[in-house]
């Protein structure tokens, strides 16, 4: 076969000659390595929880849940175990900037994506890295915005909070929405 041109875009190689094209494709990453993420996350939020003190049957009713998020990620388990680490943290914790209120922002982010992802994969999937891009530059930009929020709360005076800041608040959570319902209509 005579080869005309050999082109690189990203991982794909595309090889053209007189008669055929052929594309050879890298194989990429297996979708195993996100259900090991999302092990890593709830380990990390299991870990928290017990650090924290909660008793054992929520602390079982965790790890039930998190184990179904390894298991079944497209199950309502990601979400569960979400509501009850935060309800576990919250009903623990005097101080809402204690360091293990704020490691549950990433840890949570980090379980939400990864089964995300993982959900719309079939079970032995092969995923080009550069495929996980752009919900990784999301995720960025969400953990940049979220931790401006929360420098913004720790920053803000306590008792009884001005009108006006009040206002600011409520008119940015509507300048949000119309942000995100923008946003959406875009795609």
């Amino acid at each position: 076969m005579d080869l005309e041109i050999r082109r690189k875009l990203g991982r794909l190689w595309i090889t053209k000659s007189a008669d055929q094209v052929v594309l050879d494709v890298d194989p990429g990453l297996s979708a195993h390595w996100l259900r090991a993420v999302i092990a890593l996350a709830c380990g990390g939020i299991l870990l928290d929880i017990a650090d924290h003190g909660v008793d054992s049957v929520p602390f079982g009713f965790a790890v039930a849940l998190a184990l179904a998020c390894v298991l079944i990620p497209a199950s309502p388990a990601p979400l569960l175990l979400i509501l009850v680490s935060a309800a576990a943290v919250t009903a623990t914790v005097d101080q809402p900037f204690a360091p293990g209120v704020l490691v549950m922002i990433p840890l949570v982010h980090l379980l939400h994506l990864s089964c995300a992802i993982t959900a719309v994969l079939p079970r032995h999937a092969r995923i080009a890295a550069g495929a996980l891009w752009p919900p990784l530059r999301r995720a960025v930009f969400v953990q940049a915005v979220v931790w401006v929020i929360v420098l913004l709360g720790y920053l803000l005076p306590q008792g009884r909070t001005p009108t006006i800041l009040e206002l600011a608040g409520l008119l940015s959570v509507a300048g949000i929405a119309v942000v995100i319902v923008v946003l959406d209509r875009v795609r």
